[in-house]
């Protein structure tokens, strides 16, 4: 859609509110909320301003103003708020220079894509994730002066055989062994269902769900693959409506590497490839049907592995997953 075809489209929908998400330096999306009759075609070029000093790692206080620029072609009506909502995508720019803003994770991954087309090498990268997160029943925390805890639970979870369910029906995976059980064993197919429509109401083109490995409410929802900076706005919707999908049905979804001690943890796995022209390069009659662009690929991650790691395994819970015996990379 361009920015007439938006206005049009809400205008269609009866839409109340207009919604503008944009990622911080972290990756976790923001948003403020407008109502419809402060939205125009103007919007699409002016932009709206808000105070980048308060969004964690970007601008100091003394040149705090940014711009937000909605991206057209990202509007979709927001699913879960009361009065029907718009939703858009934004870019952050600077007011000044009206160039891309540096600390912009879609900026970097625009320039990434960019960058790919100069090299020659190649015109598309896809990119298919497979994110895995857990469904909790209940989670609590606390830091204070004299103590700190965490506590996670799930009615599936392998220490609540002996629990008083009134009655404990028992269908309780053990450790390791979530993967692919029918139900009752498998406890969250209605929910994952219901997340999965969400996820098609937005124009999500979902593969297939299913339980994982881990005790616990271990899921998965795989979704299919796109370019760079597409399949971006895509994790960003997909997180955003699982989760809301588990709170309206009183649960919490989390996406933490390692929440459960002695069960399998949480990843994303990422099926890439390069195109040229319609031609996948990463197909040829080397090794497993590889090609030698596609080894290099391979030897590229291997080599930056502690590189990337600071992206791909930012946090202290992270390393408490990359441990031997539980499907997790280590070597």
């Amino acid at each position: 859609m361009n920015a007439a075809e938006v206005v049009q489209f809400a205008k269609d929908n009866n839409v109340k509110m207009v919604d503008y998400k944009f990622l911080d330096f972290i990756g976790i999306w923001q948003h403020f909320t407008t109502p419809i009759s402060e939205f125009d075609e103007d919007t699409f070029e002016e932009g709206i301003g808000f105070d980048g000093s308060s969004i964690r790692g970007w601008q100091p206080i003394h040149n705090s103003d940014m711009l937000l620029i909605p991206v057209p072609d990202t509007a979709k009506i927001d699913p879960f708020p009361k009065a029907t909502t718009l939703s858009l995508i934004c870019n952050i720019i600077d007011p000044i220079t009206r160039e891309g803003y540096s600390r912009d994770p879609r900026f970097i991954a625009s320039k990434a894509e960019a960058y790919l087309t100069s090299t020659g090498i190649g015109d598309t990268a896809f990119f298919g994730p497979e994110p895995e997160f857990f469904i909790f029943d209940d989670v609590r925390f606390e830091s204070t002066c004299n103590q700190s805890f965490y506590a996670v639970d799930s009615i599936e979870g392998r220490w609540n055989t002996g629990r008083d369910e009134y009655p404990n029906l028992g269908y309780k995976p053990r450790h390791k062994e979530g993967y692919f059980p029918v139900a009752p064993t498998d406890s969250s197919i209605d929910l994952r269902n219901e997340m999965v429509e969400v996820l098609q109401s937005v124009g999500m083109r979902i593969e297939a769900s299913h339980h994982e490995v881990a005790s616990g409410g271990q899921c998965e929802i795989d979704m299919r693959f796109d370019s760079l900076v597409s399949m971006g706005d895509t994790v960003q919707w997909f997180k955003y409506i699982i989760k809301n999908v588990a709170v309206r049905n009183g649960k919490t979804v989390t996406f933490m590497p390692k929440p459960i001690y002695g069960d399998n943890g949480s990843g994303m796995h990422v099926h890439s490839s390069i195109w040229k022209d319609g031609e996948n390069l990463f197909a040829g009659d080397g090794y497993g049907g590889l090609s030698k662009m596609a080894m290099y690929y391979i030897g590229g991650i291997m080599k930056h592995a502690k590189a990337l790691c600071a992206f791909t395994n930012p946090s202290t819970n992270s390393y408490k997953r990359l441990v031997p015996g539980y499907e997790a990379p280590v070597n």
